[in-house]
């Protein structure tokens, strides 16, 4: 499991995959003046795809929104299957870190810009339909 508190710094590199290849892309996040966040990401092969919302990891989804039609997954946790931010992560942490949604309920946190391997992600349509499996069995408030 990933140690939030060895957070990743922006920008950093992580692995796509992409027609059945791997490939290198940056990643880069920041928060902006009026309290948005920004993710970018970009590579020769992808060019440079940005996307701003209330917070990171919907920053990250509207951005990964783009790229899943083109088939283009990215190498981070939380674009995992098993992973999806309480609500409080969202509004207090910016959406920077998320929970493993594990079988017994949420487990440890990870960091959402952790590097992971892009074979065990998913798109975000997967990651939605994961998620909301997930809450109607423990409840919460959901995604």
């Amino acid at each position: 499991m990933d140690d939030v508190s060895a957070r990743p710094q922006s920008p950093q590199r992580i692995s796509a995959t992409h027609g059945g290849l791997i490939h290198e892309v940056r990643i880069s996040w920041w928060q902006t003046d009026d309290w948005q966040w920004v993710v970018v990401v970009n590579s020769p092969e992808l060019g440079a795809v940005e996307r701003q919302a209330n917070d990171a990891f919907e920053a990250l989804c509207l951005l990964r929104e783009e790229l899943d039609p083109r088939g283009w997954r990215l190498g981070v946790a939380g674009a995992r299957a098993d992973v999806w931010p309480s609500g409080m992560a969202r509004d207090q942490g910016g959406g920077l870190s998320a929970y493993r949604l594990g079988a017994a309920g949420p487990q440890d946190p990870v960091f959402t810009f952790s590097p992971v391997d892009p074979a065990t992600v998913a798109s975000v349509a997967e990651q939605r339909t994961a998620a909301d499996r997930f809450f109607s069995k423990f409840g919460g408030g959901g995604r």
